[in-house]
């Protein structure tokens, strides 16, 4: 069973779940997150599944006895409660202080999407079961704004690992281009970043049999900041193409 199929049968929930699973850019604490059946995770699923059909993921599962029935186990606590208590740790445990000032806009925007996020999820559980339309659309919103937080996130560690400022804006205004010309950079940037990722396999294992090479190692993080440059790039002219 394929994404389109799962949507066309329906699919079961299982199903889906194991879809999600098998997806190559999957979020693990996500997939912890729906794994109680639902109408709010049910729609989230769809969501999440319909933006790899967009993407053109191709993910099939094999369905036969041999498919395990059970699910992994999920902690008691609320995971969405437990990442409000964890961030609010780590807010309380550093300051903007602590990154540079080409960081700074990074660290308050990853604040203020932390708390509207918040406010959205105390929403979303105040809506009645029934009112899927408007509990769609506020789980859209969040899906959103926790993938900001979660690049934000990458920004700011890759800054307190390697000292070094991760990409997070776009090389270029975009907007300035027609609907040809986006279409030619995004050919070009998704051939760039598979070229990429292949030279990034190579640098890994070479850092990886050398771990003392400073050199190899600020080469492999030059790599990868190139490297996120290009993706933050091709997402935001797929973006910019969808609203075409």
């Amino acid at each position: 069973m394929d994404i389109q199929k799962w949507f066309d049968g329906p699919g079961t929930y299982k199903e889906g779940l194991q879809l999600y699973a098998s997806l190559p850019n999957k979020s693990n604490l996500f997939l912890k997150s729906i794994q109680k059946e639902n109408v709010y995770n049910l729609l989230k699923l769809k969501y999440e599944l319909k933006k790899a059909l967009n993407n053109n993921s191709e993910v099939t599962i094999q369905l036969s006895k041999n498919v395990p029935t059970e699910l992994p186990i999920v902690a008691k606590k609320e995971p969405f409660q437990q990442i409000i208590n964890e961030s609010a740790v780590l807010l309380q445990k550093e300051t903007m202080a602590s990154y540079p000032m080409g960081l700074h806009s990074v660290y308050r925007d990853r604040i203020s999407n932390f708390y509207n996020a918040c406010e959205l999820k105390f929403k979303l559980n105040a809506l009645p079961a029934d009112d899927e339309e408007e509990a769609f659309d506020l789980i859209i919103q969040l899906e959103e704004l926790w993938e900001r937080i979660d690049r934000a996130w990458f920004v700011l560690n890759h800054w307190k690992d390697y000292g070094r400022i991760m990409p997070f804006d776009t090389s270029e205004d975009f907007k300035k281009m027609n609907a040809i010309q986006l279409v030619k950079r995004r050919d070009q940037l998704q051939t760039s970043i598979s070229k990429r990722n292949k030279t990034l396999e190579k640098i890994i294992q070479e850092v990886e049999s050398s771990p003392e090479d400073r050199v190899k190692l600020n080469l492999l993080n030059r790599k990868k900041e190139q490297l996120q440059q290009l993706i933050i790039d091709l997402e935001t002219i797929r973006n910019l193409l969808k609203n075409e």
